[in-house]
This record gives structure tokens, sequence and C-alpha cells, in this order.
């Protein structure tokens, strides 16, 4: 499994990614860092509040792409607050609809970088 991290061109941003060989449940800890995330994760895009409280994820998945915003940033593209997410992993068609956000997932997985999709929307 390889995990990997590079700087956005949102300010304070990261864009980050983990690909396996085949989908797995990951053992790493996630630990609280203030931040919410847009995750792409095999096909299905999600949202990850800002956690107090450290937590791993129960789903096997192959290939994550992710943006991880700085703090305060992401409720302004979601269209959520913070407050609504916290400590919680929520599908973004719950939160946008399926349409747009299949859409969207179509989009950053044809993208021969996922991560730079993500980044290029939130732009």
């Amino acid at each position: 499994m390889v995990y990997e991290e590079r700087p956005a061109r949102l300010d304070g941003a990261v864009l980050w990614t983990r690909t396996a060989p085949a989908p797995v449940v990951s053992d790493a800890l996630v630990v609280p860092d203030g931040c919410m995330d847009l995750i792409w994760a095999d096909g299905r895009l999600l949202v990850a509040g800002a956690d107090t409280r450290a937590h791993r994820s129960a789903e096997a998945v192959a290939r994550y792409a992710g943006l991880r915003f700085a703090p305060g940033d992401a409720p302004r593209l979601l269209g959520v607050p913070a407050a609504e997410l916290r400590d919680r992993r929520v599908d973004l068609a719950d939160l946008w609809g399926a349409g747009p956000a299949r859409r969207l997932a179509g989009r950053i997985g044809t993208a021969p970088d996922p991560a730079a999709a993500l980044e290029a929307y939130a732009l």
C-alpha cells in the first residue's frame, strides 16, 4: 500500500492518495487534524468531517484520492456547516443529490490523476 501527499494549489490544502493492488481495509489510524476532506474512494465521493477522535476505516478500498481542506474552507464549497459533519463520513450524494455527485465522481474517476481532478473542481 502506498500513501502520498503533495501541496494543493488551494491555500493551505493538501492532495493525498492511497493505492493498493486490491481493495483492502487499512489498519492505519486516522487521527484528528481539524480538517475536512473531499474523498474519491474507488468511484464513490464522500466527505470526511473534521474529527475530534481517532478512527479506523471499515471499508475495503484499492484507490483513494483526497483533497484535505484548510480548517474552515470546506463548508463554503460543500454548502454544509462544518458542525453537521463533525466525526462523520457522508456520501456526497446525501449532501448534493445523486445526479451532481455521480457526475463529479465520473469526472474524477476518468481523470489520469483523480487527486488533481478533485483540486481542479475545488478551484
